[in-house]
């Protein structure tokens, strides 16, 4: 009897707590975007994008394409970017993502002399 009692309250509690962080185990996060696009005429090779102690790669990224990051942050940061056409490296540092409930997309359009085009804009949740 002891144990039927025991049981139908730890099972009672599991209950009780599931219902208080439904939201945390089983809701979608919201997450920030990165979009790299390749505005040149030639292929970018080894494009590295990071942020926040994460890293996202795309081996090659042909004209016109882009490649979709999508990541979160703990605390404000800003970006790194790196790519690789021919021989020649490219690298560019900037840009803001902060910490918080407001999602954002950031879009960076690399050209071929190393120039980047960096936008963002907000991210509409629900």
């Amino acid at each position: 009897m002891k144990k039927k009692i025991l049981f139908l309250a730890l099972l009672a509690l599991a209950a009780w707590q599931a219902s208080k962080h439904w939201n945390e185990l089983f809701e979608k996060k919201s997450a920030h975007e990165a979009v790299v696009v390749n505005d040149g005429q030639r292929t970018h090779e080894r494009v590295r994008l990071s942020v926040g102690g994460q890293t996202f790669v795309r081996e090659l990224l042909p004209p016109r394409a882009e490649a979709v990051f999508r990541f979160n942050v703990t605390r404000d940061e800003t970006f790194e970017l790196d790519w690789k056409i021919g021989a020649d490296d490219r690298l560019w540092k900037g840009g803001l993502v902060t910490q918080g409930r407001m999602v954002q997309r950031h879009t960076f359009r690399t050209r071929d002399d190393g120039s980047v085009v960096y936008t963002v804009a907000r991210i509409e949740t629900p």
